[in-house]
This record gives C-alpha cells, structure tokens and sequence, in this order.
C-alpha cells in the first residue's frame, strides 16, 4: 500500500535538466512522467555533446505498482552511430543487455528486494528514486546499468550531511547513495519527490533541473 502511496505522489508531468561535466554544459534532457492503469512510465529525450562528439537518446522506464522496475530502453546514437540497451526485471532477476549487445542475468541477494535502474547518459532512472526509497525505507538495492551490462549495490547514507548547492532550493532534502563505484547525491523536492539536483561528484558530473 504505502508504495501505491508514494507513487501517486511522484508528480506526474514533464521536466527539464541539464548536465554538465566539470562545469561545462554537455546536454540536455527532457523527462516525462505518466501514470497509467496502476503503473508509471518515465520516458526520456536526451540530447549533447562533448570534445566534439554528439549523441542523442530516447530512453523509457516502466515501473510497476510499487515502484519496482519492469522494464528500461534506451536507444540512440553516438557519433552517427546507433546505439541501444535495454533491462527487464521480474521478481528477483534482472535481464540486461549492454551496449554493444552482450547479454547479462543478475539475481537479487538476500540483502537486497529491490532492483532500481541507473543507466549512464540518461536521467530517467534516477528521477524515481526518492520516491523509490521512500517506499521501500532506505533499503540497500541492486542496481543495474544497462549500458554497461553490469549491476551494483547502493543504499542510501542517512548520516550524510552535503553542503547544499547554491541553486538547490532552501527545502530540498538530500539522498545520498553509497556506492562500491560512484556514490552519488540527489536533492529533491519533498513534495513532487522529483530531483532538483543529482551530484555525481567522483565523476565531475552535475545534472541540474531547469524552469
């Protein structure tokens, strides 16, 4: 029930953002949350470029009733060159294939019940995850990265205390992930449960909500 909740409180409609990478803007994305028939949807524009080399991408999340991820698509280009992956998760496995088409099976541990999506190059996945956590208590995760075919373990820091970024709203609340590979923060609104701002500070990589 309480992830029925929550999801309905994940407000629905379109959001922009912007990334950038050690302070230089390298693109943009346009995001787009719908609720339908019990379930979500969370689909995705996302366009940039860096020392040269553009891309674009359209990316979708399907997820289930209580937040849980069903499935996950992205395909584009890279360089003129087509790209795509893709997940889909029931109950305990995830189905992954990577970027350039290898398949992988990732199986839930007895320390974690959730699977959550992560892709790099895309927002989609992070959007949901205040909402995600706070159904499920701040619950370690397995997340998976399509692009990359590979799966980790997050789970958020509840003793950390992030300085807020200078144009993260006054009432935004911190999540700050642990993570064996990236540990990332994201500053959302309470409310919305939507992300203002997603630091990836290991990485150089800001991804800021615009008007």
């Amino acid at each position: 029930m309480i992830g029925l909740v929550l999801a309905a409180n994940l407000v629905a409609g379109t959001y922009s953002y912007k990334t950038s990478y050690h302070g230089v803007d390298i693109g943009t994305s346009k995001v787009t949350v719908t609720s339908t028939g019990g379930s979500m949807q969370v689909s995705e524009q996302t366009a940039g470029s860096y020392s040269g080399t553009s891309g674009n991408a359209n990316a979708t999340l399907v997820l289930n009733a209580d937040l849980s991820p069903a499935s996950y698509k992205a395909t584009g280009t890279m360089a003129g060159n087509p790209i795509s992956d893709s997940a889909t998760i029931s109950g305990d496995t995830a189905q992954v294939t990577n970027a350039q088409g290898t398949a992988a099976t990732f199986k839930l541990t007895a320390d974690q019940k959730h699977f959550v999506v992560v892709d790099l190059g895309t927002v989609a996945g992070f959007v949901p995850l205040p909402a995600q956590m706070q159904a499920w208590q701040n619950a370690s995760v397995c997340a998976v990265v399509p692009s990359f075919g590979q799966s980790t373990v997050i789970a958020p820091d509840t003793s950390s205390t992030p300085a807020r970024p200078a144009a993260v709203p006054a009432n935004d609340i911190a999540l700050s992930f642990q993570s064996q590979h990236t540990p990332f923060t994201e500053w959302y609104n309470p409310t919305t449960l939507i992300p203002d701002e997603i630091d990836i500070a290991s990485q150089g990589v800001t991804i800021t909500r615009t008007p």
